[in-house]
């Protein structure tokens, strides 16, 4: 029997998409997550057990105790793969006690933090002179009136940790219009006791934006390779890819592959990049150190990320490769690219040629639904169908 996998994290495409690469293999996945109804991941065929843990987000001394207790029962250490940004950071912080009961990649102290930590990433990203957007760090003690005075309008805000900023202000970034709405934002951010990034916004269409994933082994060499492009998101402008496609690019690879080497970096990793219209610059926007939302595209594209870790870390690594063609795949998220559709049109930034021209010259990766594994897509439209009822009954309970 082969080595299982403990996945933390099961409410997203995100894990959909690493159980079914490891499922598919024949590689046993014990799926976490910490509240079951709204982890529709769970009800994929190819979860060998589901867990309930304790949440991560309220009480991460708990949920590492109970990792622990829980990699006692394996008889050989398992895999242990995030999901999410959280998942990666604690993995980071009990790295050194997990590490007796699990196999993961092994990273320098600290730097995962400074990678998912937006703040730290702006730091590491001046000690290493990578290029990243003109960027203000806020915290307690940061001069509301210098920041306000000194960026560009309209700019935009990130959090240094995601979680903590969508509990607050229910978004993943916030795009800001001129100095009145920043100084309200930053006022509010401090009262809640957040730190925050105020940075300035590269020029440019969605299309602009592109990723580059690779994975790093345990010596430090990249053995595998690949870059996409984005074409429509959700949010608009500032959200998750709802399309996009696999291209070559080797400008941005060879930035990417420079860019890693500097910080040391180990295991499967994605670097996003903004493309400067005007002087075809690359900037650094953000670096994941957890899964991809778009495994599913690199699946079909022949560089399985999610399989190529699990194979190194059990110590039987596939050969290096790196992907120079380009492959006819788009990932696509239906349902949240209807909404982005709706936006763009409603904004003028996209005409119904633009958005169909794409949609067609591309054979699709979903990002839930799958023949073999149709569980997870009803799943999800049962969330879908209760968010709707919801929102109607207080709709009409204010009528």
């Amino acid at each position: 029997m082969q080595l299982p996998v403990v996945l933390l994290g099961a409410n997203f495409y995100t894990a959909l998409g690493a159980i079914r690469t490891l499922g598919r293999r024949g590689i046993p996945v014990y799926a976490l997550d910490y509240h079951f109804p709204t982890a529709y991941a769970l009800s994929s065929r190819f979860v060998t057990q589901k867990i309930l843990c304790p949440d991560v987000n309220i009480d991460e001394e708990s949920l590492a105790g109970f990792l622990l207790d829980l990699g006692k029962s394996f008889t050989e250490r398992p895999v242990l793969m995030a999901t999410a940004d959280n998942y990666a950071l604690l993995i980071s912080r009990y790295a050194r006690d997990l590490s007796a009961y699990y196999l993961f990649p092994d990273n320098k102290d600290g730097l995962l933090e400074n990678i998912i930590d937006k703040k730290g990433l702006a730091s590491l990203a001046k000690k290493h002179n990578i290029q990243i957007p003109k960027t203000y760090i806020f915290d307690q003690n940061s001069d509301i009136a210098a920041i306000t005075t000194n960026i560009v309008y309209p700019c935009i805000i990130k959090p240094a940790l995601s979680h903590k900023f969508v509990r607050v202000f229910r978004q993943k970034c916030l795009f800001i219009n001129n100095k009145e709405e920043l100084i309200s934002t930053l006022k509010e951010a401090r009262e809640s006791g957040l730190e925050l990034m105020v940075q300035e916004i590269i020029p440019g269409f969605d299309d602009r934006m592109y990723v580059f994933d690779f994975y790093v082994n345990g010596d430090g060499r990249v053995t595998h390779t690949l870059a996409a492009q984005k074409l429509r998101q959700f949010p608009i402008n500032f959200g998750s890819s709802t399309l996009t496609h696999q291209v070559y690019d080797r400008e941005l690879i060879e930035l990417g592959l420079d860019y890693i080497q500097r910080i040391g970096y180990r295991g499967y990793g994605e670097i996003e990049f903004k493309q400067h219209p005007n002087n075809g610059m690359y900037y650094l926007i953000e670096i994941n150190a957890r899964l991809s939302t778009l495994n599913v595209l690199f699946d079909k594209c022949g560089v399985e990320f999610t399989y190529i870790m699990y194979k190194d870390l059990i110590g039987d690594p596939l050969p290096d490769y790196h992907l120079q063609a380009e492959k006819p795949w788009a990932f696509w998220h239906a349902y949240e690219d209807t909404f982005s559709i709706l936006a763009y049109l409603k904004k003028k930034q996209l005409t119904l040629s633009q958005i169909i021209k794409p949609w067609l010259t591309h054979r699709k990766a979903h990002a839930i639904w799958a023949a073999d594994d149709l569980l997870p897509i009803f799943s999800f439209a049962r969330l879908i169908l209760a968010k709707i009822s919801s929102k109607l009954g207080r709709i009409f309970t204010r009528s």
